[in-house]
């Protein structure tokens, strides 16, 4: 019985930090065979908008084996990156510099008009962000829609203004052990928009996935 509790007490933490108006746990079956052996906590969009300043003061962050943070989430690591811990792994899906990159979709006048547009015309703001993930070979589009039309409009209008507002622009200090993911046929983070990080994480190991969009369970496997 000892040797259980110390087993279990020993397992390895892998925490979840979704995208803008995202719900990683959609995905848990598939996303968790990333180590079958870890325990795997997703955080709900919810509250990780409410530590944007702050992502880790998020219950379990601190002590985590491997933080994956997807878009947003992993801006919110890049910009908290004083306090990671040495030992800790970070796995960065479609990471960016900067959200308003001249190389992306968007700029900060329309991403600022799509905040505003959340507290009155949320869905139409909503289906604007599906419409650029382009044409999918699976439900996984849908299923954020789905998701992402339950949440908070003012959760989702604090994401949009903190990418706005906020951008990588020095290199990131204690840059080891981090790996970056991205798709090549990603239409909202583009690949050109991740490979700008390059700059800023010069220890990051980079790779493509060729046949992957803006989705988690492509980029991973």
């Amino acid at each position: 019985l000892n040797l259980h509790i110390y087993i279990c007490g020993m397992s390895k933490k892998w925490i979840w930090l979704p995208d803008w108006a995202s719900d990683l746990s959609l995905w848990e079956d598939d996303l968790t065979d990333a180590d079958a052996s870890a325990d795997h906590v997703f955080v709900p969009y919810e509250t990780m908008a409410a530590n944007l300043g702050n992502v880790y003061a998020i219950d379990g962050m601190p002590k985590a084996e491997t933080v994956v943070g997807w878009g947003l989430g992993a801006l919110l690591l890049m910009c908290a990156q004083s306090k990671r811990p040495k030992s800790q792994k970070w796995i960065l899906l479609s990471p960016f510099a900067d959200f308003c990159d001249e190389d992306g979709p968007w700029n900060s006048e329309n991403i600022l008009f799509k905040a505003r547009e959340m507290h009155g015309s949320k869905n139409v703001a909503l289906d604007a962000f599906k419409d650029q993930f382009g044409e999918e070979f699976s439900d996984w589009p849908d299923e954020w829609l789905e998701a992402a039309q339950k949440m908070d409009p003012d959760c989702l209008a604090e994401g949009l203004r903190f990418m706005v507002q906020n951008r990588i622009d020095r290199v990131i200090e204690n840059g080891d052990d981090i790996q970056v993911l991205y798709g090549r046929m990603d239409q909202d983070v583009t690949p050109a928009m991740t490979l700008k990080l390059k700059e800023f994480l010069p220890k990051a190991t980079f790779k493509e996935r060729p046949k992957s969009g803006h989705w988690p369970p492509m980029m991973l496997f």
